[in-house]
């Protein structure tokens, strides 16, 4: 089976809750193999019946598994939840592949704000955790998909409004501290760019509430995880 990898941010409570919760999954695993191995009589079989009785019991440990009946590691935990906030959420879906173009592009979309990442303003993200898991390539796909499409309507709205008001000075503040130093051409372009009103600013705010990111998934995912 093929796996799809994902590195998120979250609250570190949380992802330390998380480990408790695979802690007693995988110790729910241990007690259900302790079992169905007293029921088979493992210890009294030899040969043949054993390797028989051995495969029916890994069988029957991958479709519990499967089913999110039995969740030992992190991976099989979050996408149990995954599935179900997919659910709750309408985007179990079939949905077209996300475009080449928009697939190979690195780093967060545009829309992606504050909301995503627990900041607002000059108010430090919470989420300073960080969290690899590893999905079936088929519901990591189901989750892509489903993100981009859901977001693409106010992603291609989010995309008018910057054509529109452009960067603003904050922006381009911002770009010039990170290339060293703000200069008098910084200075100028900022004085005269375009400034949102208010009603274009709540809309932007509007748009950004739309874009479900994957990030945004699994970590609803891990809260249902932990609840």
């Amino acid at each position: 089976m093929s796996l799809m990898p994902f590195v998120v941010a979250l609250e570190p409570d949380d992802l330390t809750a998380l480990n408790e919760v695979v802690k007693d999954g995988r110790d729910a695993e241990e007690k259900w193999l302790d079992s169905i191995r007293d029921a088979y009589g493992i210890r009294f079989l030899r040969g043949k019946a054993l390797s028989q009785a051995r495969a029916e019991i890994r069988k029957e440990f991958r479709r519990l598994r499967e089913l999110g009946r039995l969740a030992g590691t992190r991976d099989l935990v979050v996408a149990r939840e995954v599935r179900a906030e997919l659910k709750r959420r309408d985007m179990d879906q079939e949905y077209d592949p996300v475009p080449a173009e928009d697939a190979a592009t690195p780093g967060r979309r545009v829309g992606a704000g504050p909301r995503h990442y627990n900041r607002f303003g000059d108010e430090k993200t919470q989420l300073t955790g960080r969290m690899y898991v590893k999905l079936p390539g088929a519901l990591g796909d189901q989750l892509t998909r489903g993100c981009y499409w859901t977001s693409a309507p106010a992603v291609t709205a989010l995309w008018e409004w910057q054509t529109l008001w452009g960067d603003g000075p904050e922006v381009i503040f911002r770009e010039a501290e990170r290339r060293g130093a703000v200069t008098i051409l910084d200075l100028w372009s900022a004085a005269m760019a375009r400034r949102p009103d208010a009603d274009a600013i709540l809309r932007k705010a509007q748009l950004q509430d739309q874009v479900v990111t994957t990030g945004d998934i699994i970590r609803a995912a891990v809260k249902r995880a932990i609840r």
